[in-house]
């Protein structure tokens, strides 16, 4: 084994000067190569079953011991997955068999800095040589400040894990109103029945009718009607900014593709002002038009909205949630019916033909009152699950290099909202 050069990095976050340690990854931890399981092998259990891309499936049976640290070796590289629980990593993937005495939690932070595309193959499927990537030169802090950093980092993906979890209450919170009271109808069945809507007050029971009428879509409230989804809202379509001006840095304002919906974060910027442009902002609804329609409520930055990215803006005392509720059903079946070899898409023609149930505007404006602060808590949510996402990630390579000391990475902390 290569012998392990000591060097010394001031740490004024734990009050000494520390002794940090160099060599080969290979000399601090031990990757090996995940195990098979074919689908046909799997059984029903709570283990998770680790792939390249995180925890894809249970099993009955582990492997390996937790808590682990599991990434990619074969399709999606990049990624670093920590499992507290006993696992079975997958064959697509390295998971660290010895630590070596190190600090399981630091050691998935640690691996995150590495550059794991340096040891890939240049195959069309990228793959991870674990002999190749033992060789990587690094440093590594003893394991007293490994504790401290994992800790210190720790608590910050517990919060922004908090906001997640939160915001996925929020969401159930507003679904499940919408489904009680334009897809189950019960404020209606309630009191055709003679019963007062639970959980309704007696006003708000009282907007609603007592019985249904026919319509194009079924039975529905008396009074209410079938309409166009552009009763509910005004659909923007994305401008076709021009490639060759993108940049991976401003200046210029970051442009919203497809691929951006889900993680809120713009990975170009442009200078161009199209003048087609259309600026997309927190609390809007945007749809991806290729590959998958999902209604997202947007919580990143304001930014350009590219082509083939939509959003639908409330209109007629419409809330966010009402139009993203009523269209995501809609989305959904569009994506169901189309077949496609490569990609599929959705049109202005299939928007076109969206129909949905348009309630009295009296029940409408009674569930903007509700479902509107939930969405702008949600939304101020995603924000603060951003913001304290960016501080880590910057946070993260100066403190496992050293070159950031602890105190000063929790003073960044406090002072951010």
């Amino acid at each position: 084994m290569l012998r392990v050069a000591m060097i010394r990095a001031k740490l004024g976050g734990w009050g000494m000067s520390s002794e940090w340690a160099s060599g080969k990854l290979g000399d601090f931890i031990e990757l090996k190569r995940g195990y098979d399981l074919p689908q046909a092998k799997r059984e029903p259990g709570k283990v998770p079953l680790v792939s390249s891309s995180g925890v894809s499936d249970r099993h009955s049976v582990a492997m390996v011991n937790g808590p682990g640290v599991v990434t990619g070796r074969y399709g999606t590289i990049g990624q670093v997955f920590y499992v507290q629980e006993d696992f079975w990593p997958l064959n697509t993937t390295l998971y660290v068999r010895d630590f070596k005495g190190n600090d399981p939690q630091f050691i998935h932070y640690f691996l995150k800095t590495v550059d794991f595309f340096a040891y890939s193959d240049k195959a069309a499927v990228p793959g991870v040589n674990r002999n190749h990537l033992h060789e990587a030169l690094v440093v590594v802090p003893p394991i007293d400040s490994q504790k401290s950093i994992a800790q210190f980092l720790g608590a910050l993906d517990d919060r922004i894990t908090l906001l997640r979890e939160t915001n996925a209450t929020l969401e159930a919170i507003a679904q499940a109103l919408f489904k009680s009271w334009f897809v189950d109808f019960d404020p209606v069945r309630a009191k055709m029945e003679g019963r007062t809507p639970e959980g309704m007050d007696e006003a708000t029971a009282a907007l609603f009718p007592d019985g249904f009428e026919t319509s194009e879509l079924g039975e529905v409230p008396r009074g209410w009607r079938v309409g166009s989804v552009y009763d509910i809202s005004k659909v923007v379509y994305g401008a076709p900014f021009a490639s060759k001006l993108f940049k991976a840095a401003p200046p210029g304002r970051p442009l919203v593709r497809i691929r951006d919906l889900k993680d809120e974060r713009p990975g170009v910027f442009t200078e161009e002002v199209h003048p087609k442009g259309y600026l997309l902002k927190p609390g809007d609804i945007a749809v991806g038009m290729d590959g998958e329609f999902r209604a997202y409520v947007w919580g990143g930055e304001t930014a350009w909205l590219n082509q083939r990215v939509c959003v639908f803006h409330p209109i007629n005392g419409a809330s966010s949630a009402f139009v993203r509720l009523s269209i995501a059903p809609l989305l959904a079946a569009v994506e169901a019916s189309e077949t496609a070899t490569t990609v599929i898409h959705l049109g202005k023609n299939d928007i076109d033909r969206f129909r949905v149930i348009l309630p009295s505007s009296t029940v409408l404006h009674a569930f903007r009152a509700v479902a509107k602060p939930v969405y702008e808590r949600l939304v101020l949510n995603k924000q603060k699950a951003q913001t304290l996402s960016t501080l880590r990630d910057t946070l993260l390579p100066r403190l496992i290099s050293g070159q950031l000391r602890l105190p000063e990475a929790q003073a960044a902390l406090e002072t951010t909202p």
